[in-house]
């Protein structure tokens, strides 16, 4: 009888031990070092001190594995700026206001994030964010409704709404991908128009040599 019951709780330990690598593994980081994005920020209302930001910059300055340093740059209603370097952690859930989330989530998959808890993904939705498509999430975590660059985990949208203020953040401009001209991608679309350029160049002077051998 205690030889099966140790069975039991060595079989559950190890089921635990298999199920908490599997979450792990999950986790997976969208950005890499170098990568930016900036915000346009509107609020109404008495935001908390700092949290009166009219501009934010991020930027990737390091990952390894999980953990990503990132640079915050805020610009506050009064015109001054604060520089706030960050340490994210996505295993231990230390994600710093959610402006970075594991990337690849659906609907249904959770991540976990120390101040909020576990964060639930409602929708994925195609939106425009920076001159380009983009597959986005969606979730909700205290009075903020989230949209988040599904290929990368970055926060492109967010709206704050309480009895005390409203706070708007967008992004604007961002170095993760490229704005979009009559639906195709900026470099995709210059690359055809150089190559039918060069194109052109060469029947020109084709049909110039032909010409003067006649």
């Amino acid at each position: 009888m205690k030889r099966n019951l140790c069975l039991i709780i060595v079989s559950c330990l190890f089921l635990s031990c298999v199920l908490s690598a599997s979450v792990a593994a999950d986790v997976s980081v969208g950005v890499k070092q170098g990568d930016w994005i900036e915000y346009s920020v509107a609020f109404t209302g008495s935001p908390p001190v700092e949290h009166d930001v009219i501009w934010a910059r991020m930027e990737v300055v390091n990952v390894t594995g999980r953990r990503v340093n990132a640079l915050f740059i805020s610009q506050l209603s009064n015109g001054s700026i604060l520089n706030v370097a960050e340490d994210l952690d996505f295993e231990a859930g230390r994600l710093i206001d959610l402006f970075i989330i594991p990337s690849g989530l659906n609907v249904g998959d959770k991540f976990f994030d120390q101040v909020v808890g576990d964060v639930m993904i409602d929708a994925v939705e195609i939106r425009t964010y920076a001159g380009a498509t983009r597959t986005v999430v969606r979730a909700a975590a205290v009075d903020t409704q989230w949209f988040w660059d599904k290929s990368t985990g970055v926060a492109v949208e967010a709206r704050t709404s309480n009895s005390v203020y409203t706070l708007d953040t967008i992004v604007v401009s961002t170095g993760l991908w490229s704005p979009q001209i009559l639906g195709m991608d900026s470099i995709i679309l210059y690359t055809l128009l150089i190559s039918v350029a060069v194109g052109a160049v060469i029947v020109g002077v084709v049909l110039v040599f032909r010409r003067k051998r006649s």
